[in-house]
């Protein structure tokens, strides 16, 4: 288990450094403009990561449960419906999301940009690179359901740092914006060929079919859950850049997803020590340890945001330190007042985050509404403040926002605890 949680914590932190790396090389290697494009293509493109709504999750839980029941014989069925399920979600979605790009890229805020800057054959590319990695991840989740848990994760983590060192090198050597579609190739290829020659799958010729309404009975009841969650993980990390292009330009926009990237590195980072636990608090749960469990937790939970506060805190003094040093990295962010309020929403999602992870333990996906309405509420206010404010309002704005979902969390939290209260009584 030990194994298991620092693949996964190095897989999550692999990932955030290796893309904190590929950001400070494309300050220097791109031009205000291109950055502005760069982390747009990040944006939407996670748009397209997201696309089999949940299905590569439930594969995971329905591949887990199959071989549980002794029903290894229904997983390369299982397999064959997944794959084939995935290809269609992945290549309609990604239709919409080239559709979406070329109405955000093209649009009237761009017609003042003094330098013409050629995206159309990068962005399909990347889009192409991206259905390379989504078309590996029904094998991935079907083998770590099965069993191969580790592997999974260090083939992620391999992936992962594999996509960014070539990112890295196709930056360096002037490719721009294609390098992003070099890093989702690479990437995917990579997992493409770690599963079918380095861990192919091993379970015996069958052929019976997983139909259509297996699915809808066995694993869409919580799929579609999971999916909408992470549309929502979207629309509150991720749909800040391409919405600030259309209204303010490629420019701003650079600075502020640069911002968000570096946000979003301290929250992933932050959160794989009480993401660590999962498994932890759902042995307690199942195990009705609730008073241990309900003493550990808020330890966790305030250790890890004083880890968090100090982190973004160290952070905030660097970048302010190296901007006064002049250097480039530092001068393509936001003004410093404003990234200092843009990386203060790490503390704040990181205590949010911890205490989603310690509900949804229970199996139970609590959070749903809160952040659903919490995302269509942000993409709102974020469209406005840039429409008619400054790009202060949208930093601020956004840190409001994110500081009410506190409150919510914590009511929701002591509800689950005052009911698991009433059950332990109960029996």
């Amino acid at each position: 288990m030990k194994v298991r949680a620092i693949l996964a914590m190095s897989s999550t932190a692999g990932a955030g450094i290796g893309m904190f790396a590929v950001a400070w090389l494309a300050t220097l290697r791109l031009t205000p403009g291109e950055q502005g494009f760069f982390f747009s293509f990040l944006s939407l493109g996670g748009l397209l990561q997201i696309s089999d709504f949940g299905l590569s999750y439930a594969t995971l839980v329905t591949a887990g449960r199959m071989v549980g029941a002794g029903r290894t014989h229904d997983l390369p069925g299982l397999g064959r419906f997944v794959n084939r399920f995935n290809v269609l979600l992945s290549a309609v979605t990604a239709v919409v999301v080239a559709g979406l790009g070329w109405f955000v890229f093209s649009g009237a805020a761009l017609e003042s940009s003094s330098a013409p800057i050629s995206w159309p054959a990068p962005w399909v590319a990347y889009l192409l690179g991206i259905l390379v990695s989504q078309w590996s991840l029904p094998g991935m989740s079907l083998r770590e359901g099965g069993g191969n848990v580790t592997p999974m994760w260090r083939l992620r983590l391999v992936a992962e740092l594999l996509g960014a060192s070539a990112c890295l090198v196709a930056l360096y050597f002037g490719a721009g914006l294609w390098s992003l579609a070099v890093l989702a190739v690479t990437r995917g290829l990579a997992s493409a060929a770690w599963l079918r020659l380095g861990d192919p799958l091993r379970f015996s010729t069958d052929t019976t079919r997983f139909k259509t309404d297996q699915w809808m009975k066995e694993s869409w009841p919580f799929q579609w859950k999971i999916g909408l969650s992470w549309l929502s993980g979207f629309l509150i990390f991720r749909a800040f850049s391409p919405l600030i292009m259309y209204e303010k330009g490629p420019v701003l926009a650079g600075q502020f997803g640069l911002a968000i990237a570096m946000m979003n590195l301290l929250i992933s980072i932050t959160l794989a020590w009480p993401m660590s636990q999962t498994a932890r608090y759902t042995s307690m749960l199942v195990g009705r340890r609730f008073r241990e469990l309900d003493a550990e937790f808020p330890v966790i939970l305030l250790r890890s945001t004083v880890l968090s506060a100090i982190g973004t805190t160290a952070l905030i003094l660097l970048l302010w330190f190296a901007r006064e040093q002049g250097m480039v990295f530092a001068e393509r962010l936001t003004a410093p007042a404003m990234t200092a309020v843009i990386l203060s929403c790490a503390v704040v999602h990181h205590i949010v985050g911890c205490i989603a992870v310690f509900l949804r333990a229970e199996g139970r996906e609590p959070m749903l509404i809160p952040s659903l309405v919490g995302g269509l509420l942000v993409l709102a206010i974020v469209w406005l403040t840039a429409r008619y404010g400054t790009m202060m309002d949208v930093a601020v704005s956004n840190l409001l926002m994110v500081v009410a979902g506190v409150p919510v969390t914590a009511l929701i939290y002591r509800h689950r605890r005052r009911v698991r209260g009433l059950e332990a009584k109960e029996s």
